[in-house]
């Protein structure tokens, strides 16, 4: 007869006062990244492409490090380090109308960089009490290609919204209780960095001194879980972060939720008084003799003329999504932004870039214009491409459809100005050879916009849309990664 082994007695529940226990748990992965790209330059147009190379080529070292080391606390870095390297420039020569070639110059393209994505470590104190400190991107809005709410974070890449992980430097304390959290978040602003690593944050030193001014941003976050709805509110005050508005208030809020099983919902806003938006001076931009004497005498073409206004101006994105049965995704969002240039401020926006090439060409010094460029990098990382909203109305279609083949994803996403009707059409296809490498083919074209009332005939004859103006006729990236 065989033996009967004793059932084990159960431990005793640990005292309510002894310390966590130690953990010790560490979870590394990443990816290296190398990409190649091919950006055709728009060289007649208006904006300038001397600065914007041709070529260009990356490459990405990430680590993801998560390390528990108690019951309730733990840490985490998302680092990369990126090489970059960039040739091929190309101008125009104004005064005998032909294409030029621009020696090979530094530009952030051709700039090697850490770029510390987020490094954190949370502590909880309770299930219904934590703290994080560090940097992190924290999103609370509900938008997918833009969020109006999120004041904090390195703005969307529309093209591919995941890609962007920068976050920001902050602490938070966050009261989740079962369908309510409660959060708050105090920003310093990082006021200078080199090479990607941190030097000043808040206030300038008095051996650096831009300004006496300490730079902030503080938000307050209630979220509620409502009929099944995941419904936010959010308060922001904000002094110079980021923007030129001092002791400034804002408001915001979204709500995202599921209809029919598959249909999502969601919204997203933003109220304030005032905008930072730069609108350009009517004296300035009514003729060529007159913004060539602005120059000369270095009047500004633009200035902050709204930023004290009292009046309200919303930021407004509604959106939907569907997943399909054969896992295929539709996502279509409309921004609206009441700051944004009319079809008059749009057309005084193609007068200046006119004008301030025709000064160049004089030898005037050129003026202060927005950065239109949209290869611009950004908080140091490459983007594919770097939306700047400029008008009243955008919207923006994603349809994605994955396991084509079983390892095969081919999305495309559409960037429509809805005010002149120009769009920029971004088609991707990726391959996941194995398990460990993805290989992928990323497009960027804008297309001239069907509604030419936008802009008129200028003095180099041509018909300006928002995305006809872009400095490129096309671009191309193939790219490799390979995980650990």
């Amino acid at each position: 007869m065989p033996a009967i082994t004793p059932e084990p007695e159960p431990k005793p529940d640990p005292e309510p006062d002894a310390a966590p226990p130690f953990l010790h748990r560490v979870e590394a992965n990443g990816y290296l990244m190398l990409r190649g790209g091919f950006t055709r330059a728009r060289v007649n147009g208006l904006i300038p492409t001397e600065d914007q190379p041709q070529f260009t080529g990356v490459a990405e070292l990430n680590g993801q490090l998560k390390v528990s080391f108690l019951e309730r606390s733990f840490a985490y870095a998302d680092l990369s380090l990126i090489g970059q390297a960039a040739g091929n420039f190309r101008g125009y020569d104004l005064t005998n109308e032909v294409e030029t070639i621009v020696p090979d110059h530094d530009v952030p393209a051709n700039r090697s960089t850490i770029s510390i994505n987020e490094l954190y470590a949370l502590h909880e104190f309770l299930p219904e009490l934590n703290l994080l400190l560090g940097k992190k991107r924290i999103v609370w809005g509900s938008g997918q290609a833009f969020n109006p709410t999120d004041l904090l974070n390195v703005r969307k890449d529309p093209t591919d919204p995941t890609n962007q992980r920068a976050g920001a430097w902050l602490a938070r304390v966050e009261v989740p209780l079962e369908t309510l959290v409660f959060s708050a978040i105090f920003a310093p602003l990082l006021l200078k960095q080199v090479n990607g690593m941190p030097q000043q944050f808040l206030i300038w030193p008095a051996w650096d001194q831009k300004d006496t001014d300490a730079h902030y941003l503080a938000a307050f976050r209630a979220y509620a879980l409502v009929a099944d709805a995941d419904v936010n509110l959010m308060f922001m005050f904000s002094n110079l972060y980021g923007d030129s508005f001092t002791n400034k208030f804002r408001f915001g809020g979204s709500f995202s939720r599921y209809f029919f099983t598959d249909y999502e919902l969601h919204t997203e806003f933003l109220i304030q008084s005032g905008t930072n938006r730069d609108y350009f001076v009517p004296e300035c931009v009514a003729s060529r003799e007159v913004a060539l004497a602005c120059g000369t005498a270095g009047k500004p073409f633009l200035t902050k003329s709204r930023l004290d206004d009292s009046a309200l101006y919303p930021k407004l994105l509604v959106g939907t999504r569907r997943q399909f049965g054969d896992e295929s995704l539709l996502s279509i969002e409309y921004l609206y932004q009441a700051d944004g240039y009319t079809r008059a401020q749009f057309q005084d926006l193609v007068n200046a870039l006119d004008f301030s090439q025709q000064a160049r060409a004089l030898g005037v010094p050129a003026n202060r214009l927005p950065n239109l460029n949209p290869t611009a990098t950004a908080d140091g990382n490459p983007q594919n491409f770097n939306f700047v909203p400029l008008v009243q109305h955008y919207l923006f279609v994603t349809y994605n459809k994955s396991r084509i083949f079983d390892d095969f994803t081919a999305q495309l996403v559409t960037i429509i100005n809805l005010q002149d009707l120009s769009t920029v059409w971004t088609p991707s296809l990726s391959w996941s050879t194995t398990d460990w490498l993805t290989l992928s083919a990323v497009g960027l074209i804008p297309v001239r916009g069907l509604d030419s009332l936008a802009a008129k005939k200028i003095g180099t004859e041509q018909y300006i849309t928002e995305y006809s103006n872009l400095p490129l006729q096309y671009r191309v990236l193939l790219e490799a990664r390979v995980f650990y």
